[in-house]
């Protein structure tokens, strides 16, 4: 069992992210949704150090989906491809990706993400971490070039690692970088990641 002062400063800093002050959290619900997911993933793992059979890992992740699933006022085909290396430090491991869409936009991002495993082949991931929006055209502006995307990822874990898995992300700054645009943009996709080493 990991130090609870380690423990208690990871979770801490979860939670941070994914909670601001009433008017600075985007209109629509799907933040307390992904936020609701994150703690009914992560505190488990905390309090009671789940195994993490894949801590050691690295994987890459391709992934394809729609942009603005849930407005549906700019909807387009989102592809993306992301990299986790094969570190974790307590429970919680780095994530580097880069996205675009049929609309033009482009987006990298940096997130803190952690997996729990429920038996065998369940595995549910949670990330959160800041992007750079690059809007396209024709496509949805965030109302900043800075957003935060955090998300949900569930499904199976099959022999060798590999899996496959639906996700939901949200892509907003909360009126923090820009009090008057704040729109959010979801992603709803389905991903395929495997181990590299």
């Amino acid at each position: 069992m990991r130090g609870p002062g380690a423990r208690g400063a990871v979770l801490l800093a979860s939670l941070a992210t994914l909670t601001s002050p009433s008017s600075g959290r985007a209109q629509d619900p799907a933040v307390l949704y992904i936020g609701g997911a994150t703690l009914a993933a992560v505190v488990p793992g905390f309090l009671f150090d789940l195994p993490q059979p894949d801590a050691g890992r690295a994987f890459m992740k391709a992934s394809s989906g729609v942009f603005d699933a849930v407005d549906d006022r700019n909807r387009a085909i989102d592809v993306l491809i992301e990299y986790q290396p094969g570190y974790t430090w307590h429970r919680v491991k780095p994530l580097f990706g880069l996205a675009g869409n049929t609309d033009g936009s482009m987006y990298g991002w940096i997130a803190a993400a952690h997996d729990i495993h429920i038996g065998r082949w369940l595995v549910v991931n949670v990330n959160s971490g800041p992007a750079l929006y690059v809007v396209g055209e024709e496509a949805k502006g965030l109302g900043s070039v800075g957003v935060l995307r955090s998300g949900v990822e569930l499904g199976l874990r099959f022999d060798g690692d590999a899996r496959l898995t639906a996700s939901f992300h949200h892509m907003s700054h909360g009126k923090l970088l820009n009090p008057e645009v704040n729109p959010g943009a979801e992603v709803i996709a389905v991903n395929l990641t495997w181990p590299m080493n």
